[in-house]
């Protein structure tokens, strides 16, 4: 059976990234949060992205199988440089690797020991700007605290738009359905960048959960071995939701913290360098 080194939230690290794909594993799994996010940089942040993409990044996802997300934090306007690195799909011994990331946020595609692998990037609303990947969390749900600005990107730049254009993307919870019936659940690994509302691992500081009930029902209702998630920083850590293994493995901002998760048994163990 396979093993997966499995890391989030590394905003651009590069250092967290030679570490992480040094490891020895089947595959690495990127939960989200991908880019660079230094404060201060205000509108160019979208061309600091795309430097980090096609200088950095296009070339890491290259060098060995890996299966990922953007996170709300990553301008979708970038994606285009990352979602061609490499090349088809192609057979091992051990099921579908591809040298070269495959993106699969809103996809289902085949991974390892005939499991499949599917991934969604959106977070329920947050207070912040970006909101190419945020989302209302269901029919009637309404953000804590509403965004003083919305900003979604283009290949012009990012551009202002209301909040009522972000609800009319429609939600994670009808979106997760879409998602869920593009394979068996039961055998499907789901990267989630939110984690489960109410789970321990979308804590903030003071402890408020601030993860998305949205995937809450769709873990419980659909059951699924293993679901990994980041977003939230502050909250590392290993639940169990009825049979399902969730796992938040914590940013690597500063430093990598990633997980090795066996497959054979969904066994999780801090992947130390």
């Amino acid at each position: 059976m396979s093993v997966i080194a499995y890391a989030s939230d590394l905003h651009g690290n590069a250092a967290a990234y030679e570490a992480l794909f040094a490891a020895e594993a089947d595959a690495i799994v990127l939960g989200g949060d991908l880019l660079p996010m230094p404060r201060g940089t205000g509108g160019q942040l979208l061309e600091i992205q795309r430097r980090f993409a096609a200088d950095y990044l296009v070339r890491k996802l290259r060098s060995r199988p890996c299966y990922w997300i953007p996170g709300n934090d990553d301008w979708a306007a970038v994606l285009p440089l990352l979602e061609g690195a490499g090349p088809s799909p192609r057979r091992s011994g051990r099921g579908y690797g591809r040298a070269g990331g495959t993106p699969i946020h809103g996809r289902a595609v085949p991974f390892l020991d005939g499991l499949t692998i599917a991934g969604y990037s959106c977070v329920p609303v947050t207070p912040f700007g970006m909101k190419d990947f945020d989302r209302f969390d269901s029919d009637g749900w309404t953000p804590a605290l509403v965004p003083k600005r919305c900003l979604v990107s283009s290949t012009a730049g990012p551009e202002e738009v209301t909040l009522d254009a972000v609800r009319s993307r429609g939600t994670i919870a009808g979106d997760l359905e879409r998602l869920a019936a593009l394979s068996d659940p039961a055998k499907t690994v789901y990267v989630l960048h939110s984690p489960p509302y109410g789970s321990t691992l979308d804590l903030l500081y003071d402890g408020t959960p601030i993860g998305s009930p949205a995937i809450r029902a769709f873990v419980e209702r659909h059951a699924p071995p293993l679901t990994l998630h980041g977003h939230i920083h502050e909250s590392p850590g290993v639940v169990r939701l009825g049979r399902t293994v969730c796992v938040n493995p914590g940013d690597s901002v500063s430093r990598l913290r990633a997980v090795a998760i066996d497959l054979a048994d969904f066994s999780v163990t801090p992947l130390l360098r």
